[in-house]
């Protein structure tokens, strides 16, 4: 009988840590965007416009693979490789001056951003090569 209460505790605690975390997962994929509003809600408009900065580039280095031939395929996915790499480092050292601050989060993801715009438009420069 001791040992039924142990597990049906052991259950609940663990369904409990289950529902916990599923509500923590939630309340990170909702943004409350704001870009004239309190810094929480700036620096969620900051995130936004980098996760949607990252999705177009991702869609784009995929439309560019395909134009390439299998030799610049290589070359591109080394030179992604090594960019991807070097992003987030650049934009920590770029937003160093704000870490610990409420600010970090919007000067960080904006750094990242702007880089990965760029970094997008540079693909295009690939599209089509064949050496």
């Amino acid at each position: 009988m001791r040992y039924a209460f142990r597990g049906l505790a052991a259950s609940a605690v663990l369904l409990l840590l289950l529902a916990k975390g599923a509500q923590a997962a939630d309340e990170a994929s909702s943004l409350d965007c704001k870009p004239d509003g309190n810094q929480q809600q700036m620096n969620d408009c900051a995130l936004r416009d980098f996760r949607a900065a990252d999705a177009a580039l991702n869609i784009r280095y995929g439309e560019v693979m395909k134009t390439l031939s299998p030799q610049m395929r290589v070359a591109l996915r080394t030179e992604q490789r090594t960019w991807l790499k070097g992003r987030d480092p650049a934009c920590k050292r770029a937003s160093k001056a704000n870490e610990g601050g409420s600010i970090w989060p919007l000067v960080f993801h904006s750094c990242l951003e702007k880089s990965t715009r760029k970094r997008t438009a540079e693909l295009d420069l690939w599209k089509g090569r064949q050496q």
